[in-house]
């Protein structure tokens, strides 16, 4: 995951002390609804892509180093776009490595109020990249559930409503 933001109205990104952490809280629980969901075999998920890297030091980034998060907010301005340098480059690797023709970056997390009142929940944002073409074929919001305060356990609300919209339970 790229970021957390921490300007929110209910203050709960502001209680984050360790961005890196939560961005992979956040990997983390994507990566284990994914192979729970039987996933592995079609997806290059994020402890592969760093594998890959280690393995390669010298040809591949290690994905949390690449600046796609920053990347995706350029191609969301200039939808025509291509993905700027290096980011392009650096996707179009890792995804050779694995045959791979699109990359799925989860964007970054914000934090909203939710339906109810004096509830928030968390907001995932992804984007879909088509790295041969250097292309945003897509960028959505996805959300957590409601709650009442921030637990550092939302990252699996928002891996489980994510999951859903890939493939059933």
């Amino acid at each position: 995951m790229q970021g957390v933001r921490t300007d929110d109205p209910l203050g709960w990104g502001a209680t984050i002390t360790d961005r890196r952490a939560v961005g992979a809280s956040v990997d983390s629980a994507l990566e284990a609804e994914f192979r729970a969901r039987g996933l592995t075999t079609s997806w290059a998920l994020a402890s592969d892509l760093a594998r890959t890297a280690r393995r390669n030091p010298t040809y591949a980034s290690a994905p949390s180093e690449i600046r796609a998060g920053d990347a995706v907010r350029v191609l969301e301005r200039r939808r025509d776009g291509e993905i700027p340098e290096p980011v392009a480059t650096q996707l179009r690797t890792l995804a050779g490595f694995h045959d791979a023709r699109y990359a799925m970056v989860p964007v970054e997390v914000r934090f909203e109020p939710g339906s109810g009142p004096g509830t928030g929940r968390a907001v995932l944002r992804v984007a879909m990249l088509d790295v041969r073409a250097s292309r945003l074929t897509f960028i959505g919001d996805i959300g957590g559930p409601d709650a009442p305060a921030y637990a550092p356990s939302f990252p699996a609300g928002l891996a489980l409503r994510f999951a859903d919209l890939i493939v059933a339970r």
